[in-house]
């Protein structure tokens, strides 16, 4: 007997769970979830920056300010353009500054060398504790370090201050500020800023000294020098490969300092590589002491380099009251030793500060002058 089939029961619809109505939300936590990655990316990124500024850590104390707010600039490595000089002065290619390393020093008996207008006199009768690189300390004028020193008038017995703003040639705008502080300072430019032969130009035609700003390897991983760096593992070919290559990008410095460089400044090997292109030179090294394990200073004068050693940090913090510090203890130490060499960076709370500062020293009696202006006070070295 046929049956009739069973008709399929229809499934009654499931309702949905209070859980589920709410999906939509489940994507405003996603939203939320990758706000939350950006800003700790953009935190991380705000770390990374400041720790360049840790990077001036003081040798004379242990503790390491944190800055309250920098101004970072990402720079990249890329290749430099060709630069044409003017040798119309009657200097060639093969005597520009650091043009090419190993060159020989000129001969005793070799003429002497016209000084150039912009030479400053340097005194003959240096104390019988310095140990001169012959040609190096014994009158030739055409030496980078004498040749391209600023004049400076006659000090006397006043007290004197070297402000030395490295940092300089990347934030344009700034350095160009700097050319306008009211007193003679040092400014250090990086060899892979653009325009530098113009910015530095500029700044030489308004009596100020000129410096090249070597990168070094710092000691945090973090902390990015930029490119054409001095690193400790390079041998020595690529020390001078990299060296060699700053050293074109730009004329008329008369010496270097080191920009970061806790971890190379603390390598014999790698610092005697760079001590032997500077004594070829006849260039001068000022150690910004980002480390009290620098060797920096002490192999320039075991190798008879004109040296310099700064004094103090003006803005190893970004801040307006620990700025004005730092322009106090300068005057403490110029006080003390006669002399004093500040480092400070092309940034608005510095330059506000100095260009109120330096006239009220000024009426104090100090005098503001170029870093060589302290190798002719005190022989081819001085220590802070």
């Amino acid at each position: 007997m046929a049956r009739r089939p069973t008709p399929t029961k229809k499934k009654k619809p499931v309702k949905r769970s209070g859980t589920a109505k709410r999906n939509p939300k489940k994507t405003g936590g996603l939203r939320r979830l990758m706000l939350g990655g950006a800003i700790f990316a953009g935190a991380l990124s705000a770390v990374i920056a400041a720790g360049s500024l840790l990077e001036l850590d003081r040798a004379s104390r242990q503790t390491v300010v944190t800055p309250a707010s920098t101004d970072p600039v990402q720079v990249t490595p890329r290749e430099q353009p060709s630069r044409e000089y003017d040798f119309s002065n009657g200097t060639g290619r093969e005597n520009r500054t650091g043009y090419m390393v190993g060159r020989p020093a000129p001969r005793k008996d070799s003429p002497a060398v016209e000084p150039q207008a912009q030479t400053a006199a340097i005194p003959d009768d240096l104390p019988p504790s310095v140990a001169p690189v012959p040609d190096v300390m014994s009158g030739s004028e055409d030496l980078p370090w004498r040749k391209y020193a600023a004049l400076t008038p006659q000090t006397g017995p006043a007290p004197v201050i070297a402000i030395v703003i490295d940092d300089a040639g990347l934030d344009q705008a700034r350095t160009a500020r700097t050319l306008d502080l009211p007193g003679q300072v040092t400014i250090s430019y990086l060899p892979y800023a653009r325009d530098l032969q113009r910015q530095v130009n500029d700044a030489r035609a308004k009596g100020h000294e000129v410096m090249l700003h070597m990168p070094m390897e710092p000691s945090s991983a973090f902390v990015d020098p930029g490119p054409h760096v001095l690193k400790t593992e390079y041998d020595r070919v690529a020390i001078l490969s990299e060296i060699s290559w700053m050293l074109e990008q730009f004329d008329g410095y008369v010496g270097i300092n080191n920009h970061m460089g806790s971890k190379f400044t603390s390598d014999p090997a790698g610092m005697q590589v760079l001590m032997d292109v500077l004594k070829s030179r006849g260039l001068l090294f000022l150690d910004s002491k980002t480390s009290a394990k620098s060797v920096g200073y002490g192999l320039a004068r075991e190798n008879s380099i004109p040296a310099l050693e700064r004094d103090v940090f003006i803005d190893d913090a970004d801040d307006a009251e620990k700025i004005a510090g730092m322009l106090q203890r300068i005057e403490r130490v110029a006080s003390k030793q006669g002399y004093a060499i500040a480092i400070g960076h092309p940034r608005d709370l510095t330059l506000d500060a100095l260009q109120r500062w330096i006239p009220e020293m000024q009426a104090k009696g100090f005098v503001f002058v170029p870093a060589t202006n302290i190798l002719r006070r005190n022989g081819v070295n001085a220590t802070g």
